[in-house]
């Protein structure tokens, strides 16, 4: 990468990192790392995750112990869907997740001319919400 196109990137990753749904993902990482019950269940999940893995490293996995995992697996999972710290991390992910959709686009028309991608977008933007 020549050195202008690397200074430019930087730039960009600066000025992204200066939005408002960025500066929310770090509120939302931070309070999600206070919340000790979600820390807790999160350690757990990693934990069965471990053993998950190691498990069907194993040459003939026991199916039972996997299902059963699986199912503690997905028990964890809903009980940190619902705690308000994680739904929160998980909007704002996405907020700022559309705003790094956007600036794709934005590339992918300056540098093909170009408007839309795979999904079909004409151009018209009115019922966007990349562009917005």
């Amino acid at each position: 990468m020549n050195l202008e196109l690397f200074e430019k990137a930087r730039a960009l990753g600066e000025a992204m990192a200066q939005t408002d749904e960025y500066k929310a993902v770090q509120a939302a990482q931070t309070q999600l790392d206070a919340d000790e019950e979600a820390q807790a269940l999160i350690g757990q999940y990693n934990g069965l995750q471990t053993t998950m893995q190691e498990l069907m490293q194993a040459e003939n996995p026991d199916r039972d112990a996997v299902a059963a995992l699986a199912s503690s697996m997905r028990q964890i999972q809903g009980q940190l869907t619902q705690m308000p710290a994680m739904q929160a991390l998980n909007e704002a992910q996405t907020a700022f997740a559309d705003v790094l959709n956007s600036v794709n686009q934005v590339l992918r028309f300056i540098i093909t001319g170009q408007t839309g991608d795979a999904d079909g977008c004409g151009g018209n933007c009115a019922g966007c919400k990349g562009c917005e």
